[in-house]
């Protein structure tokens, strides 16, 4: 079976509070640490293990993908294409190459852009809150079916 997971970035600081210049340099808070743990131990009950964790590379979405792959080990890698300014059939044909190449394949991105792709993939609106999380069987690339919502 071919799953894909989208997992929105855990709870982030906002620039002052963490006293960065700009929106790439805003890290998890206290809470997005514990929540991105708690989102991989829902992913570790469901018995999903990725085979690779992509990211954006902005530093609350890398921290997230870190957290999980703590609990999940799973190499992460940053890719560019998950930073939230791609238009969700980019960010879609991207993951479905990458599904070519591993059977589960967890990636870590931003609002609204994982709430559009997992529209498109499945024909439904989920809202996704931090470190929230939609598992999708992705055997079938013409019809996607969601699987489990996490939040």
């Amino acid at each position: 079976m071919k799953t894909l997971i989208l997992i929105r970035h855990a709870n982030a600081l906002a620039a002052y509070e963490a006293g960065v210049q700009t929106d790439a340099e805003r890290p998890l808070s206290d809470e997005g640490f514990q929540k991105a743990a708690h989102t991989a131990q829902l992913l570790l009950g469901q018995t999903i293990q990725p085979d690779i964790i992509l990211t954006s590379p902005l530093l609350r979405a890398v921290q997230t993908a870190e957290t999980i792959a703590q609990i999940l080990p799973a190499p992460v890698s940053k890719e560019t294409v998950l930073n939230g300014l791609y238009d969700e059939q980019a960010v879609r044909d991207f993951l479905t190459d990458q599904l070519a190449e591993h059977d589960t394949v967890a990636a870590v991105g931003h609002n609204p852009n994982i709430s559009y792709l997992t529209h498109l993939l499945v024909k439904e609106v989920y809202h996704f809150s931090p470190g929230s999380f939609a598992v999708l069987n992705m055997t079938d690339l013409q019809a996607p079916r969601l699987t489990f919502f996490g939040e």
